[in-house]
């Protein structure tokens, strides 16, 4: 899922927001990189939970947070990308309607169809929850100011990971470019969306086409992602409950 829809979901599943909770939800796609793949960062287990426990506990609120974005432990990528309802995650679910169209607008070969259709899928969710909580964007720029805060997290995760120190520094940083100063809707998610491309993978996307596939996708989610999010807030809210008694 996009940021924003990862701080919302934490603030539900925890039942409040912090400067920590808000750069927990992100830290998985923060930290991915040259140096720590997606699975380091989204399948890394109860142990890096336990890590904080026991070497960071001041931290505790943060490390809370990402596992409600992560695939293992199960957080919400897990419901959105893995598995739900005994099939592929719902984003898979949802986007395999609109994989020609993203094929044609991204400019990319047949096999990263699903995938990339999947990102569509989520920037509808996105979109749809940044319209009915406009405060996320103003959480997300002041968790991004708390410089100590980030310093400390960097320091830590470096440990964790057994990198070497600094290696992470400005991890954070590039969240800046979600820090909204305007309404959103599908063309500006499309520009961002255009610039990751460009970023990752050195393509550049057909902006006009692609903010009319959110549009779509928003369509295609309109009945049921509501009840995503009510069961899998459920899921992780008991997943950590459970951790929390041991």
């Amino acid at each position: 899922m996009f940021p924003f829809t990862h701080i919302w979901f934490s603030q539900r599943v925890l039942g409040y927001s912090n400067n920590m909770t808000v750069l927990g939800a992100i830290f998985p796609d923060a930290l991915v990189s040259a140096k720590l793949n997606y699975e380091a960062t989204h399948k890394i287990g109860w142990h890096i939970f336990d890590y904080f426990y026991k070497e960071k506990p001041e931290l505790w609120d943060f490390i809370k947070s990402g596992v409600t974005h992560t695939v293992y432990p199960r957080g919400l990528d897990f419901y959105g990308d893995e598995e739900y309802k005994g099939s592929k995650g719902f984003c898979f679910q949802k986007a395999i309607e609109i994989v020609e169209e993203v094929i044609d607008a991204c400019n990319i070969p047949e096999e990263y169809g699903l995938w990339k259709a999947h990102n569509f899928i989520e920037m509808a969710v996105e979109l749809n929850i940044l319209n009915k909580n406009n405060k996320l964007p103003m959480l997300l720029e002041n968790a991004l100011k708390d410089t100590e805060l980030i310093k400390e997290t960097e320091f830590i995760l470096e440990k964790f990971y057994e990198l070497e120190p600094g290696i992470l520094r400005n991890s954070f940083v590039r969240f800046e470019s979600f820090v909204y100063k305007e309404s959103v809707d599908s063309f500006i998610l499309s520009i961002n969306y255009d610039q990751h491309m460009k970023n990752r993978h050195g393509i550049s996307i057909d902006i006009d086409k692609a903010s009319k596939i959110i549009d779509k996708a928003e369509r295609i989610i309109s009945n049921d992602y509501a009840e995503f999010f009510e069961i899998t807030e459920k899921k992780v809210e008991e997943m950590l409950q459970k951790r929390l008694e041991l």
